[in-house]
């Protein structure tokens, strides 16, 4: 009997192909499993040579061995005419089918129904309940990997491989400088640091990121500092294939320019990677090093790590390190620009305190006279005149110009998104606001902000689609709780899901928190859980840099509303008292001509008298498109408080269309309109608009 003969009697071919095709079955199978159970990526690798390995193994136990009746025996020990090798092999070919048929019925799930099922996994959406239906993302996929996708990469954080676990800033630091560097570089794009930082220590694989990320390209890396000496390696890797597209190691002795040489060629290694073009310029941008001091640099980067939460600790910290980088080195414009951007983050969210505007002017004409082009300079210019001045012209200048030179920053996109938004420029405040998520996808809260800017377009649907985004990345943030309240409101009059999704958010803390949790409450009539929330809110919320809300004027609200207009009148003039002390300190604020207002109709004044207060307001506010929107709404109110119909038609008619915050659902919940609900005109107008 020939060799052929002999391997086909004894089942070898058999088991052969039966092997080759359990091979695919199982690995299929473990690529569903991996992806459910979130298992690394080299898992399904392993598996396969496992079984590559084994492949050999099963046709010498296939050609050594036969099952027989008396269980597994040489074949040699077999007598001939007793073998079953021909009933095994009949087992072997319905093994075969059997295994064939999976595959094949797998083949046709994939290709057929796979992208029709997966959504399903979805929850259907509950932000507001704006659809029943599964999510539709906010930007449109296409069937291929965009260029922009193509060309982006998202570096991890970096590991710190330093025998000291406190040079962790240290890493983080080399990191961020690097991803600051890469984004001046228009060849390619670069995730921001906010949206990686979470990928920190995760169990996720590559795949799995770059699809979050929406990015072809992950680059991870380590850092090690060892007295004089820091080792960086980095590996560029195609995140679709998992194939390393270029490492590299770089050993220097310790010093600024040496880093900032590795960045620059770093850069260059991924455009080549990428097959991209570097500019002269480009290269130049990148290699710069910001100071030659080591230990001023050092400085710098722990400052920069104290900025990150933007508290008021937290900068007062990063600035004392500031000043001490620069008095090692007096021309370092990086650490003065890190002055500037605390001391006018401070001013912007903790009070207003015109002193700390003052000392981020300060700064940056200490910088400006170093380098008036110097473009991390003219992105905090920016932030100077929107937080520091409201002036939205002269903010979109410098971010204008900061932009031409680092076209790769978010923050400094958002930014210019939000001042845009205040400047009634509601298309480029989306565009700006969309660049901004591309950069950086994983931010909360500028999902959020995106979400309210569409939403005072009426662009209800689109804004519930990305509330959904920010719900998905943080679902019990205070923000995201808030602006489903808002939207629930104001698209639906929905008074049932404002209620339960600002349950416990009076506790948080933030700005809008008590207004987020009394508003929805007062609609419902349930005034005893608005005045607790009111008689316990932290006093820091009452003066907040766009407006003053004393609790006075809550209290004197909600014991209106509850029909007890003496004790209205009482809190009113409590509030009236203490607006007098302010004002002092203040001076003629137009914060607090707001408050008059809004105390003086419980407080009785003509309807003459309010009209003139209103007026007197409204001539003083500073151009804001955003608050000019919320202020339309209390300038309804005060006039439905005080039962004046005709006013409140004349100054609601213009104001209902977008963009808006007002609409007809909202004001049907509104109890400061309840007086004037009989009044034809004002009926008329809501039935117009519902």
């Amino acid at each position: 009997m020939s060799l052929f003969q002999e391997l086909r009697r004894r089942n070898v071919f058999k088991v052969g192909i039966a092997y080759a095709v359990s091979t695919w079955v199982l690995l299929q199978l473990t690529d569903v499993a991996a992806e459910i159970l979130e298992l690394p990526a080299w898992t399904p690798k392993l598996i396969l040579l496992l079984l590559v390995v084994g492949f050999v193994p099963a046709l010498i136990i296939a050609w050594a061995f036969e099952l027989t009746p008396e269980g597994i025996k040489l074949e040699r020990e077999v007598d001939r005419s007793r073998s079953i090798t021909g009933r095994t092999g009949r087992k072997l070919d319905y093994a075969i089918m059997i295994l064939l048929g999976l595959s094949l019925a797998y083949f046709i799930w994939e290709s057929r129904y796979k992208n029709e099922i997966e959504p399903l996994s979805q929850p259907a959406a509950t932000v507001g309940g704006v659809a029943e239906e599964p999510p539709e993302p906010v930007r449109e996929a296409t069937a291929e990997p965009s260029q922009t996708r193509r060309n982006a990469i998202a570096v991890l954080p970096f590991a710190n491989r330093s025998d000291q676990a406190s040079d962790q800033y240290f890493t983080d630091g080399v990191h961020d400088d690097l991803l600051t560097q890469l984004s001046r570089v228009d060849a390619f794009s670069v995730i921001s640091r906010t949206s990686v930082m979470e990928y920190r220590d995760t169990a996720k694989n590559l795949r799995e990121i770059a699809d979050e990320l929406d990015v072809a390209h992950i680059m991870e890396g380590a850092v090690q500092r060892a007295g004089n000496r820091v080792r960086i390696n980095v590996q560029l890797i195609d995140a679709d294939t998992d194939e390393h597209l270029w490492a590299e190691i770089y050993d220097r002795e310790l010093t600024t320019e040496n880093l900032f040489d590795i960045q620059s060629e770093i850069a260059v290694a991924i455009a080549g990677a990428l097959e991209a073009t570097l500019t002269e310029q480009d290269v130049a941008n990148v290699g710069h090093a910001p100071t030659d001091n080591v230990a001023a640099y050092d400085l710098y980067l722990q400052a920069r790590q104290f900025t990150i939460g933007e508290s008021k600790l937290g900068n007062q910290q990063a600035l004392d390190m500031y000043e001490e980088a620069l008095r090692l080195d007096p021309g370092f414009k990086l650490a003065l620009v890190g002055m500037a951007d605390a001391h006018i983050t401070t001013y912007w969210h903790y009070g207003g305190d015109t002193a700390a505007r003052d000392q981020a002017w300060a700064v940056i004409e200490r910088a400006r006279a170093m380098d008036p082009d110097f473009p991390e300079l003219a992105m905090i210019e920016g932030a100077y005149w929107y937080w520091g001045h409201l002036d939205y012209e002269r903010a979109l200048y410098h971010l204008d110009k900061a932009l031409a030179k680092i076209p790769g920053n978010p923050r400094a996109w958002m930014m210019h998104g939000w001042a845009s938004r205040r400047a009634g420029l509601w298309d480029q405040a989306i565009d700006s606001m969309e660049e901004a998520l591309r950069l950086d996808p994983r931010v909360t809260f500028n999902w959020v902000e995106y979400g309210q800017t569409l939403g005072y377009l009426h662009r209800y649907e689109a804004e519930g689609q990305a509330l959904r985004k920010a719900q998905a990345l943080d679902p019990t943030s205070f923000w995201v709780k808030a602006q489903e309240a808002d939207l629930a409101l104001t698209s639906r009059g929905d008074l049932d899901t404002a209620l339960r999704v600002t349950t416990g958010v009076q506790h948080s803390g933030e700005p809008n928190s008590i207004t987020a949790f009394v508003t929805p409450r007062l609609m419902a009539g349930r005034f005893d859980e608005a005045l607790e929330a009111v008689t316990n809110m932290p006093d820091a919320l009452e003066i907040q840099r766009s407006r003053i809300q004393l609790r006075e004027e809550w209290l004197a609200l909600i014991h209106f509303l509850a029909g007890r207009p003496e004790d209205a009148r009482a809190a009113a003039d409590a509030g009236w008292f203490r607006l007098q002390s302010l004002r002092e300190r203040l001076g003629d604020d137009y914060r607090i001509l707001q408050a008059e207002a809004n105390l003086a109709v419980f407080r009785e004044e003509s309807p003459a008298q309010l009209r003139a207060r209103i007026d007197q307001f409204v001539a003083r506010r500073p151009p804001d498109a955003v608050e000019e929107i919320l202020f339309d709404l209390e300038v309804a109110r005060l006039f439905g408080l005080a039962g004046m119909a005709a006013d409140t038609v004349a100054f609601l008619s213009p104001r209902l269309a977008a963009p808006s915050y007002v609409t007809a659902r909202y004001l049907d919940l509104d109890p400061a309109f309840d007086a004037i609900r009989d009044d034809v005109a004002f009926a008329s107008l809501l039935e117009r608009h519902r």
